[in-house]
């Protein structure tokens, strides 16, 4: 019996044997066409390479279970990466999250990571699909040039060129956000550099410069882990909070005179001084341009009180006139203002009613000038008919400071600082806790103070009985629990 299988005479498989060519073909000719098409297979398979071996981004691939290892043909150059990313462990979980959410959806998902390798951070951007076999391909592109280049672009945009705070375009786009929202605790900060522009005039714009540059350190310093700060105006920073209760904002503020007061005890070039208000909202819907005027109303309240800012020329030359039309005015503000500061800060008020209550005791005879001399300097009582002119003094002065943008805020004050606890003062006839706090505390300061100076009436009163006066007059003139804040503290201002 013949065998029918005979190992040496097998055919070999080779490639012109599949395609029938050659004498040891299968089939010679049978399929002529095949050879065509394992031609185009290999230029296909060649091109691939090429094109893979030519782009720059990192392959991995992946099975529907999520086992994640390099492409065989990534290039050499990227090694070093593929390694960093094969031992990033959570990395690796998030992109196995991604392949499943993929698998699922079969839909083209990117993810978006960074790196920190060497003490650098790279940027990329992973593309992740799935083919028709169920093999999933993620295409890593490293974005850090790019990335790097658009932080740097949003910074030239957001950033102040000089300090390197956030500008005015950036401050004004940040408040958006919180416009016409229901917000708690929210607060915008205005800080001014009191006579940046002499110093600029006189000494230079590189120092203004550099006392610009100062400034914006210190303001860093106090606020750069609590909120948002930007260089608003050429010599104006603003910043902004949010979660923060008044009594905070205060000892932000006490913080960042500390540091001025720091930084002028070292300096060997200007001084800093620094005008600054706030516009606090507590809760409900926020209007952000309401606290913004509010900010920068307090802020030009508190610059009136300063020397070295040019606002102050307004209250140097209103007290001139003062001083020239009443006698009774010279030094009176001063020490009035001295006894209400010091109530003021027992009562732990914060800054911008106390700025207030500063400048209600300079101005709040300003109505005075309106007063004809011959009542003003009368020696004697005066008549009923002169009675009713001089209580005109009160809406006089309303008047005037209504026409001043500076002193607008405290108009209704000096209309007011003469009403009294039981309703009998003038010209509204308030009481109690109708008539504000800071003509309360304000009443107080001028009756002291009158009652222990000399008038060409008569001589001043020992200190000890213009107290007990002060004390009697509880519950009546005066604002019982404001007297007894007085009492605790007159020995301060005027020491036995």
């Amino acid at each position: 019996m013949s065998k029918s299988y005979e190992p040496n005479k097998k055919k070999s498989f080779t490639r012109e044997a599949i395609i029938g060519l050659g004498e040891d073909s299968f089939r010679k000719n049978y399929y002529p066409e095949l050879q065509d098409h394992l031609l185009e297979l290999e230029r296909i398979n060649s091109r691939n390479k090429a094109l893979i071996t030519t782009i720059p981004d990192i392959l991995l691939v992946s099975d529907i279970k999520g086992n994640i290892s390099p492409f065989n043909v990534s290039r050499l150059n990227n090694n070093a990466m593929i390694l960093n990313i094969m031992k990033d462990q959570k990395l690796i979980q998030k992109l196995r999250e991604v392949v499943s959410q993929v698998v699922l959806s079969r839909l083209l998902v990117t993810y978006d990571f960074h790196m920190e390798v060497d003490n650098r951070t790279y940027y990329f951007e992973a593309r992740i699909h799935i083919s028709a076999f169920d093999e999933v391909l993620i295409m890593i592109r490293d974005m850090t040039d790019r990335i790097t280049l658009e932080n740097r672009l949003r910074t030239l945009v957001d950033k102040d060129n000089l300090c390197q705070v956030f500008n005015r375009r950036y401050f004004e786009y940040y408040l958006t956000d919180f416009n016409m929202r229901e917000i708690t605790s929210f607060t915008i900060i205005i800080v001014d550099i009191d006579g940046l522009k002499l110093i600029n005039d006189t000494l230079g714009h590189l120092s203004g410069d550099r006392v610009i540059i100062s400034v914006a350190e210190l303001i860093e310093k106090t606020f750069d882990h609590f909120g948002m700060i930007s260089r608003i105006g050429g010599d104006e920073f603003g910043i902004v909070l949010h979660g923060f209760c008044v009594n905070d904002i205060e000892s932000f503020l006490d913080t960042l005179k500390g540091f001025v007061k720091e930084h002028n005890l070292k300096t060997e070039s200007v001084e800093l001084s620094l005008s600054y208000g706030y516009g606090h909202h507590e809760s409900g819907v926020l209007n952000v341009d309401h606290i913004f005027q509010e900010a920068d109303n307090n802020m030009y309240q508190n610059k009136l009180l300063k020397t070295s800012s040019t606002k102050n020329n307004l209250v140097k030359t209103l007290m001139k006139a003062l001083e020239a039309k009443d006698y009774i005015t010279e030094g009176h503000a001063d020490r009035m203002e001295m006894l209400a500061t010091i109530i003021g800060h027992e009562l732990k008020l914060p800054q911008n009613i106390i700025d207030r209550i500063q400048l209600l005791t300079k101005f709040h005879d300003i109505g005075k000038v309106g007063i004809p001399d011959s009542i003003l300097k009368k020696p004697g009582a005066l008549t009923s008919d002169e009675w009713k002119v001089m209580c005109t003094h009160c809406s006089i002065g309303e008047r005037i400071a209504n026409e001043s943008t500076e002193l607008k805020d405290i108009a209704h004050l000096i209309l007011k600082h003469q009403e009294r606890w039981d309703g009998k003062g003038y010209p509204l006839g308030l009481a109690g806790e109708e008539i504000p706090l800071e003509c309360r505390i304000l009443a107080i300061a001028d009756t002291f103070d009158a009652m222990t100076n000399d008038r060409p009436y008569r001589k001043a009163l020992p200190m000890h009985v213009a107290i007990e006066e002060i004390l009697s007059q509880a519950g009546t003139q005066f604002d019982p629990e404001m007297v007894k804040v007085f009492h605790n503290v007159v020995f301060k201002v005027y020491p036995l």
